[in-house]
């Protein structure tokens, strides 16, 4: 605390340097004491405690804790009230307001818990509102079908893709319901002869990506180059689906083909693209190329020629009905196993 005789024992005095009284004859004479000069002023140092702010609110005083509320009182009993039938109503999907969660991030607040409960809210409605658009026009359980698939599947129908002539039966597996009605096919991780999109798509991606690494070891690669590729390979699958759904039509062919199912075989030509793509640039030489092309070729045309024999050739047809149009069926078989020829060209150039 503050000392107030702190000058005395310092050794001066007050008195010392006071001037005469008015009224003592001969004025002020100064002496040899009253030569000098007084000493500076030195401010006392404070002897009172520091304060520690953050012990202080960890522990108040009695001052502190007569005006704080008693036990787990609430300021605002309505509000809590009401917060909890909001998270009884949504199911239990935001944390209580007392969690750890909110008080981490400084949400103690009951307004910024009301806002952050309406802000999921919000964020729940317009995902549901999004979804329900995508319905309209994507039916999103018909694609997931085509992506139902396991690392056995992928690596089985890669298999099947580089060396087609060595896998047998090609006949899809249907899926029956109690009653022995037929629902439609199995899907890709039960059935190694299903259509998938997962393969496509991601060879797709691979080729595109390749493409550019090619561009780039050329010194000619831009941004540009990507999107060309990718627009230059969508139009080459876009017109083969197109070629394949007149040929169905225009043949009369009583077939439940969707388009997804002619985009996942029109799809499977980029594995192997990627094939003679990726020993292009390794530095084979044209020879070696131009052999991998041609047997990647035959290999993916006779995969589709087996595949969509049921497409071309369904068993639901009578004799009379399929003797005379058998032949112009198989010819349009044999047109899309060797469009792969000219398809996979241009892809590979």
């Amino acid at each position: 605390m503050y000392q107030p005789n702190s000058y005395q024992s310092q050794g001066y005095d007050p008195n010392q340097y006071a001037s005469p009284p008015p009224h003592q004859k001969g004025g002020y004479a100064p002496g040899p004491q009253n030569s000098r000069s007084p000493p500076p002023l030195q401010h006392p140092v404070p002897q009172h405690p520091i304060l520690n702010f953050r012990a202080d609110a960890a522990s108040p005083t009695p001052q502190m804790a007569h005006h704080q509320p008693q036990g787990n009182m609430n300021y605002y009993p309505q509000q809590q009230q009401q917060q909890q039938q909001q998270q009884q109503q949504a199911g239990g999907a935001y944390p209580p307001p007392n969690s750890n969660l909110y008080s981490q991030f400084g949400f103690n607040d009951p307004a910024a818990q009301m806002g952050m409960q309406f802000a999921g809210t919000a964020m729940a409605q317009g995902q549901a509102y999004v979804e329900q658009n995508i319905n309209r026009w994507v039916n999103v359980p018909a694609v997931k079908h085509y992506f139902n698939v396991n690392n056995l599947y992928v690596i089985n129908k890669l298999r099947i893709l580089l060396f087609p002539w060595r896998h047998s039966p090609w006949n899809r597996m249907g899926r029956r319901s109690d009653t022995g009605q037929m629902e439609g096919y199995s899907p890709p991780r039960e059935d190694i002869n299903s259509p998938d999109l997962y393969i496509p798509v991601m060879a797709f991606v691979t080729y595109v990506l390749l493409c550019g690494l090619a561009a780039g070891r050329k010194g000619s690669f831009h941004p540009e180059v990507l999107g060309f590729t990718a627009s230059a390979s969508l139009a080459i699958v876009f017109t083969e689906v197109l070629l394949t759904r007149l040929g169905i039509y225009l043949l009369s062919i009583p077939s439940d083909t969707s388009v997804l199912d002619l985009v996942a075989y029109s799809g499977y030509k980029f594995v192997g693209v990627i094939v003679t793509t990726a020993f292009k640039q390794l530095g084979f030489g044209g020879m070696v190329t131009w052999g991998l092309y041609l047997y990647t070729s035959l290999c993916c045309g006779f995969f589709l020629l087996r595949s969509m024999r049921y497409l071309a050739l369904p068993e639901a047809g009578t004799a009379s009905t399929m003797n005379p149009q058998r032949k112009r069926r198989m010819w349009f078989l044999l047109m899309i196993a060797g469009s792969q020829l000219f398809f996979m060209f241009l892809l590979t150039k």
